[in-house]
């Protein structure tokens, strides 16, 4: 029993240790990153509810945009500053990151954020400091309708990044905010038009599939959007494949890729109808397309892997893996407090039984001495009746 108890006391002990070292290790990365980004909003902010800049200008109009960045930690930081445009990634939402090497600027976007916007792109905040920047816009002449759509991307790291080798700076890890920007200069209403630019087909992962690369030609974003694909072979109407997506957003003038990836089996070489259609729930628009495609025989195309994780995954990982320790050693506890239990039972019960076999022990005992003792008695008294006979 005492085994026990140490045992018992040493696994909370260990379950405290383990939580409290979580505790800490997630504050000191909390510290060890602690840059915060505040965007000063201007008079001119068009929407006071937005908490980036969403600004009303005017034809060539210049401006400064305040922003602000917090070092709380007690070390220097290097932050590096980026201007992007808005642009529609495959998973189907609006990214502010830098994809100017992945996709080629859109034809139908006639100014960009890039175009009349900028800023630093490197500034190092002191320890306990608040360092602000400017963001310095310039609008064309010509005025426009619809908006113009991007983001600032801020990167805070080691200030002594510089000393390292290229390799030690991939590996280190960066933490990155976004402040979107959004210009408008009239209230004119732009509604979004999609148009499908390309049907075609690659091979990827040793299976066939086909890639429709559609655009949001007009300066207005589009939100809430279906898209479904059906692919059928030559001369049949029966679907040989079919893929939906629902809840996808689109950037002003930006394209995407949508995916139809035939399933486990993938597409077979041979010819295709692909009906495509797009619904946006938000503005209750849609567009249909049809078009034939032909799948041949291609090489696999290797896809790459990015060794660069976000900040989010990193936490992702590590809350299940906390939580999975933290079950395990839950479940231990209550499998020790169990046994316990359970040992305390039968303990008591055997207690209880030996009690019992004592009193029936003692009973046995007492009734057989009791026994002798009459029968000693009964003994003695017939011996001097014996005697006085023989006398006679």
């Amino acid at each position: 029993m005492i085994n026990k108890r140490k045992l018992l006391h040493q696994v909370i002990v260990m379950i405290g240790f383990f939580l409290l070292s979580l505790i800490l290790i997630v504050g000191k990365s909390e510290i060890a990153w602690a840059i915060s980004v505040n965007p000063i909003l201007p008079k001119n902010q068009h929407n006071s509810e937005a908490t980036y800049y969403d600004l009303r200008v005017t034809p060539d109009q210049e401006q400064d945009l305040e922003l602000e960045l917090v070092n709380t930690s007690d070390k220097e930081k290097k932050v590096t500053l980026q201007i992007n445009d808005a642009t529609t990634n495959d998973s189907g939402d609006i990214d502010y990151s830098d994809r100017s090497k992945i996709v080629p600027r859109e034809k139908s976007l006639k100014v960009s954020l890039k175009d009349i916007a900028t800023a630093e792109s490197e500034l190092i905040i002191p320890a306990k400091k608040t360092v602000k920047t400017m963001i310095h816009l310039k609008m064309p002449k010509n005025q426009f309708d619809g908006m113009i759509l991007g983001g600032i991307k801020v990167v805070s790291s080691e200030k002594n990044n510089e000393a390292r080798d290229s390799k030690s700076k991939d590996k280190q890890h960066k933490k990155t905010y976004i402040v979107a920007v959004k210009l408008t200069e009239t209230d004119a209403p732009v509604a979004a038009k999609l148009n499908l630019l390309d049907v075609g087909f690659s091979k990827e992962s040793k299976k066939n599939i086909i890639k429709a690369v559609i655009q949001n030609e007009q300066a207005v974003n589009l939100e809430d959007i279906e898209f479904v694909g059906k692919a059928y072979k030559e001369n049949s109407d029966e679907i040989y494949s079919q893929t939906k997506v629902t809840g996808y957003r689109m950037a002003p003038n930006s394209s995407f890729t949508f995916i139809l990836d035939g399933e486990q089996q993938g597409f077979l070489a041979g010819k295709y109808h692909i009906a495509l259609t797009a619904k946006s729930k938000a503005t209750n628009q849609e567009w249909k397309w049809d078009k034939e495609l032909e799948i041949i025989e291609a090489e696999d195309k290797k896809v790459g892997t990015s060794t660069i994780k976000s900040t989010k995954e990193h936490i992702m990982f590590y809350t299940i893996i906390c939580m999975i320790t933290f079950v395990f050693l839950l479940i231990l506890l209550l499998f020790l407090l169990i046994s316990r239990k359970r040992k305390e039972k039968r303990y008591e019960e055997a207690l209880h039984y030996r009690k019992q076999k004592r009193d029936r022990d003692s009973k046995n005992t007492q009734r057989n001495r009791k026994r002798k003792r009459n029968k000693i008695e009964g003994a003695k008294k017939k011996r001097p009746t014996d005697q006085n006979h023989l006398e006679k």
